[in-house]
């Protein structure tokens, strides 16, 4: 809505910038000062315009390019005047869209990093839990082998000690409570 918003102010203000065009040529016109500075820039930009003009008809060598009446001087500088007020004011408009868009791509571009930076510090805390989870686990199963070990040799012992009690018995354990079983 915001670019929106700007982009109907840059155009307004490119309809306003004519009629201020008109007022700034006036304006220099009618100043002393500025009004011979722009004639001699419109004088340059007369023979520079005759200059090419030969030149695109294929014309060469020097040629002598007379001064333009004074009327002619004043209209050409007065356009002049006129244009590069609204060309300076289009640039003015451009650099600030220009402006504005950098802008908004840095904080885009800030927003993105900072995305990034949050899903990697998450991704190490997570990493740094399943490795603590990990070596708590290797622990318990250490201890549960190390308990089964011990169960295993107790039922060995046990084992071997009813073994041992078999064979005791008489007469290769026909008394024996295996014996009077019957079986």
């Amino acid at each position: 809505m915001a670019a929106l918003v700007f982009k109907l102010g840059t155009l307004a203000m490119k309809t306003l910038s004519k009629p201020l065009a008109d007022r700034f040529r006036t304006w220099v016109m009618s100043h002393p000062q500025h009004r011979r500075s722009v004639l001699r820039v419109a004088e340059v930009a007369h023979r520079m315009e005759v200059a090419i003009t030969r030149r695109a008809e294929g014309r060469e060598g020097k040629a002598f390019i007379g001064s333009m009446t004074e009327e002619k001087s004043v209209e050409l500088a007065s356009k002049i005047a006129s244009e590069a007020f609204v060309f300076a004011f289009g640039a003015l408009l451009v650099f600030a869209e220009y402006d504005r868009t950098r802008k908004k791509e840095l904080k885009k571009q800030r927003r993105e990093e900072a995305e990034r930076r949050e899903i990697f510090d998450r991704a190490r805390e997570e990493r740094e839990r399943l490795t603590s989870e990990n070596l708590h686990q290797q622990r318990l199963i250490e201890a549960l082998v190390e308990r089964v070990e011990r169960v295993e040799d107790a039922l060995a012992a046990w084992r071997e000690e009813q073994t041992q009690r078999e064979r005791r018995g008489m007469w290769g354990g026909f008394f024996s409570t295996r014996g009077l079983e019957g079986g």
